[in-house]
């Protein structure tokens, strides 16, 4: 049986989200500059010198002015294999998982499909931060980016609940409770089945018990903190098991996430991290399945901002990645907070709020150093 793009989508949503919401925090209000060379660099600067440099891979780019998506691999620009080159790697694992969407060199663009291709490519190719560089003419260039600053802590309560509820926001999820298997497996987060098809998610400072309705959908999240009770022993009991199991450390590993326990999808997991706290702010709200003894808040996801000059584009808030600052969604900063709390436990799973218009989003510079033809 192949792979859908709708399986990957599915397998790399949540824990993209909670990648890119500390990501965005790392480059908030920072001017970004790429150098597409033989030695490709993503640098983010502010006023006190750089805050971030990394490898970006251009992935693919959308033009809303064509209104379709060009994967990197037609390389119509003539990039360097440097750049260019892990969107190969994209197109060869579409070709053996027959994902159609990944082997067609340019698509009819709709509002969600770049995010949703740069959600599979993450997924094949196991590079898990992305960022949509405005490119002058409509056209967003996405790239996937190795940081090596980007580290994950162990999972938290709060911060994975939160990836959960933002990552729905975002785009379509089929099957909610498949992805979140796929979620925890990348964060090496302990699970227990619960009566009538439900899962309890366990951490060190707290558990979530989710429950699901008759399409596996989302119905209820019970966030509970501090860890007690019967989720306290659970969690004692699988610290132990992993403990006894665990092999031991080498120079360079990172523990937050455990390869070892991952499904088999060519996911190579890149460590993230995320902080337990983050500020939000509020522009409107919409209702999600999420309760507790006080009410959490998740924004959501915009897109990138509109079009600039030809030469000059966003920062990283108008660039649409989320900052850690406002603890939103993989591809928003400075976006609105959706209340995530219920009182009961038959609220309906959230639905997407509002997003911004681009001409809400405020723009500095950022640069090319070689300008798009498309």
């Amino acid at each position: 049986m192949s792979t859908t793009l709708q399986d990957l989508v599915d397998r790399a949503v949540f824990y993209s989200t909670e990648v890119q919401t500390h990501f965005g925090g790392l480059i908030a209000d920072a001017e970004w500059e790429v150098d597409f060379t033989s030695d490709p660099h993503l640098t983010f600067s502010s006023a006190d010198g750089v805050v971030l440099r990394g490898r970006p891979h251009l992935i693919g780019s959308e033009s809303s002015r064509d209104k379709t998506w060009l994967w990197g691999w037609e390389n119509v620009n003539d990039f360097p294999d440097a750049v260019i080159g892990l969107s190969h790697d994209v197109r060869k694992f579409g070709a053996a998982e027959e994902v159609a969407e990944l082997t067609t060199p340019e698509l009819d663009l709709d509002e969600e499909l770049a995010l949703r291709l740069t959600l599979a490519a993450k997924e094949a190719t196991g590079k898990w931060v992305h960022y949509p560089a405005e490119a002058g003419a409509g056209t967003t260039v996405w790239l996937l980016v190795d940081a090596a600053e980007v580290v994950l802590p162990e999972p938290q309560v709060k911060v994975s609940v939160r990836a959960l509820m933002q990552g729905l926001t975002q785009t379509t999820v089929s099957d909610h409770r498949a992805a979140i298997d796929w979620y925890v497996s990348k964060r090496g987060i302990p699970v227990r089945e619960l009566p009538e098809g439900g899962l309890r998610m366990l951490f060190a400072d707290g558990s979530a018990d989710l429950s699901f309705d008759d399409e596996r959908r989302i119905s209820n999240c019970d966030m509970n903190t501090p860890l007690e009770g019967e989720a306290a022993e659970q969690w004692a009991e699988a610290s132990t098991s992993a403990e006894v199991g665990a092999e031991p450390s080498t120079a360079g590993s990172e523990p937050a996430v455990d390869a070892t326990t991952a499904p088999p999808a060519g996911a190579g997991d890149e460590p993230v991290q995320q902080s337990a706290e983050a500020a939000e702010t509020t522009a409107g709200s919409a209702e999600s399945p999420v309760s507790e003894d006080r009410r959490e808040k998740a924004p959501e996801q915009a897109e990138p901002a509109g079009t600039p000059e030809p030469s000059v584009s966003g920062d990283a808030a108008a660039s649409g990645v989320a900052a850690d600052s406002t603890d939103s969604a993989p591809s928003a900063t400075d976006e609105t907070a959706d209340e995530s709390a219920a009182s009961d436990a038959d609220s309906e799973p959230a639905a997407p709020a509002e997003e911004e218009t681009p001409a809400e989003k405020p723009k500095k510079k950022g640069l090319f150093s070689k300008l798009f033809g498309r």
